[in-house]
């Protein structure tokens, strides 16, 4: 990367960061239960991660480290967030503007194994106020991980996609 482009990346970064703090302070102050809090994904998310990460019960094994590692350089209008209760990590999720730049969408979500965090409420309060903040008219939930979740999306006011593998939402 030449300088130039280095440095406007670095200033994409700063804005969108600050449009991502906006989003999980306002999600923040929805919640009734005073021991969730969202944050932005940190070192100290990963050292919690490091905790469930080779949990048997785990239904994906997401690689969250090298992934929002590699989504901080590709995407800076990225949608990231780390919901922790008690203090302790409960939940991460990541996901990006749609191409066309009209929604936004949720390429993946995964909560500890251990918690009774209602991670999808959640995140969903989240990432529609980020949304909001980007001037999308739309969520996506991408790729459901089996049609039992693909309901639960549903229950949220979601439609299926088939073609598209995906929950859509309108804002």
């Amino acid at each position: 990367m030449t300088g130039l482009h280095l440095r406007m990346r670095e200033e994409l970064e700063q804005r969108y960061n600050k449009l991502r703090l906006d989003a999980l302070k306002s999600a923040n102050q929805v919640f009734d239960d005073p021991s969730i809090k969202l944050k932005l994904v940190d070192n100290s998310t990963y050292a919690a991660f490091k905790q469930w990460d080779k949990q048997p019960n785990r239904i994906k094994d997401w690689d969250w480290p090298n992934t929002l590692q590699e989504w901080k350089m590709k995407f800076p209008k990225r949608f990231e967030a780390a919901a922790w209760k008690n203090n302790k990590l409960a939940g991460l999720s990541l996901g990006r503007p749609t191409y066309a730049g009209t929604g936004l969408r949720l390429d993946y979500i995964e909560k500890a194994p251990v918690t009774d965090i209602r991670l999808v409420e959640t995140m969903l309060v989240a990432l529609t106020a980020y949304g909001t903040l980007l001037g999308a008219n739309h969520l996506k939930i991408m790729h459901p991980v089996n049609a039992a979740v693909r309901d639960y999306y549903v229950s949220f006011g979601f439609s299926y996609i088939s073609g598209q593998d995906c929950c859509i939402k309108r804002l």
